[in-house]
């Protein structure tokens, strides 16, 4: 008889719990749905349902909402459960972070790990979904060591070959991660492996078949019916449409994924995007409140305070400019997968620019994707460092990334230099896809495209 201790199941904590989270959400595409191989055990469910829980929601537990899932399995557990329940609790424990980014859940699914391992009869069961937390730590080379060492001992594990692909794909091994996942496509055609192959479309630059990948990963997750799962991949194909600038299709997509898990706070924040830059600040205020409450994480409640001070609430916006502070501070002394949001928050608001930049190639020395490399040329920028930031701008569009953040970032690094024909491609692209950038830099971005075409009427 298997026994583990558990604290009591709850979302998060509050703020102060939360600081220092760990998130697997997916707001800048971190990570997607993997099947990974099902114990060969059902459990009775409450009604007399046979169901086995896995990561890609299969079976009728997986049609449950997390939380459902999560005290389903912690019932059995407590009730002397196996290895197996144990398994199924870390699964649930692991799709509830990616909808919540609660510490505590990741936290959780290490210990019912743990306490797996001592009587695992299938080891590799616990190791790759040792590398998922890993990966939700942000431990890429972690989560990596791990993912590849299954996969020395079972080539075809799905659920190894999504994480390697992942954690390469954050170290900027992009064509290690499109291996990957060309060999997760072969094994498994599946909204897992069409979102990955999509979101590696979008980095090197093919928005078409980006959107066609995602779209059919998104329509393939209705049919199957797991909430979370249609929840995230409607989110991404929301953030497709948002940074091309085809609101419409991005709030259709966003209002998407919200009615399968109306709390789902990534969907929430794509939504108040299009809506500011439909026109709704109210409505947009109102749902970033929402999920800042729900997740206080630094690049929403920046937003928030953004939307306050284009409102004319300056005192509410100084409110939340400072909790971010504190967050850096926080992190400061504990490490903290925010790093990249803490940089682009300090550039975006020239505070703390010089610590930014530190901050930016510290990260950058152990993750050097395009992201790392926009971060660092944003802080370098606002550090009055040109050369510099035009050197890393140039690595973070290396790959064609039509990604409208890196595109504004670039393009004023360029108007700096003195450079307006480099600048106004780039600033026309972050312009049609405002509704992505931070509140504030959508109307700098505005400002900047309006004085390099006022210039050439002159």
């Amino acid at each position: 008889m298997t026994t583990i201790t558990l604290r009591p199941s709850q979302p998060h904590r509050g703020a102060a719990r939360l600081l220092g989270a760990v998130l697997a959400l997916t707001l800048i595409w971190l990570v997607s749905r993997v099947s990974l191989p099902a114990p060969a055990a059902t459990a009775p469910q409450p009604g007399g349902v046979d169901a086995a829980a896995t990561l890609d929601g299969a079976g009728a537990l997986g049609l449950l909402p997390p939380d459902e899932r999560v005290g389903f399995w912690e019932a059995r557990v407590a009730a002397g459960g196996s290895f197996l329940d144990l398994i199924h609790l870390a699964d649930a424990y692991l799709d509830r972070s990616r909808a919540t980014g609660a510490l505590d859940d990741l936290e959780r699914a290490a210990t019912a790990l743990d306490q797996a391992a001592t009587t695992a009869p299938h080891p590799e069961q616990v190791t790759v979904r040792r590398a998922l937390v890993a990966f939700a730590l942000h431990d890429f080379a972690g989560a990596m060591e791990r993912a590849d060492a299954v996969l020395a001992e079972l080539p075809t594990d799905l659920a190894a070959l999504g994480v390697s692909g992942d954690a390469r794909l954050e170290t900027g091994d992009v064509a290690g991660a499109r291996q990957r996942y060309e060999q997760l496509a072969a094994l498994a055609p599946s909204p897992a492996a069409w979102s990955r192959l999509g979101r590696v479309a979008f980095l090197t630059g093919d928005r078409e078949a980006s959107v066609r990948l995602v779209s059919r990963a998104a329509s393939a997750s209705a049919d199957d019916g797991a909430p979370d799962a249609i929840a995230f991949y409607q989110f991404q194909l929301g953030e497709l449409h948002r940074f091309a600038g085809e609101l419409d299709a991005a709030e259709a997509a966003f209002r998407s994924s919200l009615t399968a898990m109306p709390a789902y706070v990534p969907a929430m924040a794509g939504l108040a995007g299009v809506l500011e830059a439909g026109g709704d600040r109210a409505a947009a205020i109102r749902l970033l409140e929402r999920a800042t409450a729900r997740l206080p994480q630094p690049d929403l409640i920046s937003a928030l305070g953004d939307l306050y001070l284009l409102d004319g609430q300056a005192s509410r916006a100084e409110s939340q400019y400072r909790l971010v502070q504190g967050i850096g501070q926080l992190s400061a002394a504990s490490g903290s997968v925010y790093d990249r949001q803490l940089v682009i928050f300090a550039a975006d608001h020239e505070c703390g620019v010089d610590e930014a930049v530190a901050r930016a190639q510290a990260e950058l020395a152990v993750r050097a994707d395009i992201y790392g490399h926009d971060a660092l040329a944003w802080a370098l920028y606002r550090a009055g460092r040109l050369r510099e930031a035009s050197q890393h701008a140039a690595a973070a569009m290396a790959l064609g990334t039509p990604d409208p953040r890196i595109a504004y970032h670039a393009g004023l690094i360029a108007v700096a230099r003195g450079d307006a024909a480099a600048a106004r491609p780039l600033l026309t692209l972050a312009v049609v896809g405002s509704a992505a950038l931070p509140p504030l830099q959508a109307e700098a971005a505005r400002d900047a495209l309006a004085a390099i075409q006022a210039d050439v009427r002159s």
